[in-house]
């Protein structure tokens, strides 16, 4: 008999701070234990602000297990302090220029979307970006690329609003300063500055980038998406209801992103957070005293959800169903 063809598989981490950061973390533990997978061969890793920050280290060869023991602190090797080294729970004194004042011109002629052009007008973020330079040099040396073949750092072109794919449609920028342009929030961390071209966070265009895979030669994509609710909850804060109506905006994103990929007959497996998940979440996403809570209450939410999507993908998706565990086929 004919060899069967290896099904390519896709993983898109989506943004999220650091709040995103822990539940996708808890997700994806989940995923390769009911998968039986290990996330770092995937075909193709493509990750955006807080989830760059995961590709890239998965691109760099770093376990989930490690990332899910140093978010437990459990580790004794974590290149990473999660309580301070993401900063406060607000950003600090920004400076006194636009993030990009472009996008806001692109947005009065309709070539960027509302929100991205909103974002150009913030002021220029100034965090200390010293703890993600060592986090990513303490995998991948200073300099150089992941050593996986296709890791996508996604950015956004500061001066025409249009998403880049670093690691794909850029070649020449390390990973770390890739990742902090990924991770570079308008209003919080700063742009990054290469070859003639300033880039800021990702996702201020898309929260995931999933429709990149369309003409890729995937089969089959994962989509990890904190930005995204098909299951929103109601809170009472006024702050929170802010924060839900931006995940509204972005959740329709997702919708589109994935309903392109199933038009090009990409199967999809999609994860985005619960209203446990967004209860604990609350409205701010980069504060870190939310994240223990976040990362626990993920931890309980994670089995279901990871096993109803894989339901929902069905077969499809590579699993099969033995005794009620999925499995991979």
């Amino acid at each position: 008999m004919p060899e069967a063809k290896k099904t390519k598989r896709a993983l898109v981490i989506g943004c999220g701070g650091v709040a995103g950061g822990a539940w996708s973390i808890a997700v994806l533990a989940e995923l390769e234990k009911q998968m039986q997978w290990d996330a770092r061969e995937a075909d193709i890793l493509i990750g955006t602000s807080a989830g760059a920050v995961l590709a890239g280290l998965l691109g760099g060869g770093v376990s989930v297990s490690t990332m899910l023991a140093c978010q437990k602190g459990e580790s004794a090797h974590c290149r990473w302090n999660h309580d301070t080294d993401t900063g406060g729970a607000l950003p600090p004194l920004p400076a006194a220029r636009f993030t990009a004042l472009s996008l806001a011109r692109e947005g009065l002629k309709g070539r960027v979307s509302p929100l991205t052009a909103i974002t150009g007008l913030l002021p220029e973020g100034r965090a200390d970006m010293a703890p993600f330079m060592a986090l990513v040099d303490g995998v991948v040396p200073a300099g150089q690329w992941a050593p996986h073949p296709a890791t996508w750092i996604m950015v956004v072109d500061a001066a025409s609003g249009e998403r880049v794919a670093l690691g794909r449609d850029v070649c020449d920028m390390p990973l770390n300063r890739a990742v902090c342009a990924s991770y570079a929030v308008p209003g919080w961390c700063p742009p990054v500055s290469h070859a003639g071209h300033t880039y800021i966070d990702g996702g201020v265009a898309s929260p995931a980038s999933a429709d990149l895979l369309v003409g890729s030669g995937i089969d089959e994509a994962i989509v990890i998406a904190p930005m995204a609710s098909s299951e929103p909850d109601r809170p009472r804060s006024p702050l929170a209801a802010i924060e839900r109506r931006v995940r509204r905006y972005m959740t329709a994103i997702v919708d589109r992103e994935v309903a392109s990929l199933e038009a090009a007959g990409i199967r999809v497996v999609r994860l985005e957070p619960g209203p446990d998940d967004l209860a604990a979440f609350g409205f701010n996403m980069m504060d870190p005293n939310r994240r223990r809570l976040v990362l626990a209450t993920a931890l309980r939410t994670a089995p279901g959800a990871v096993a109803r999507a894989l339901n929902g993908a069905g077969a499809g998706i590579g699993v099969a169903r033995h005794d009620g565990q999925p499995q991979l086929a």
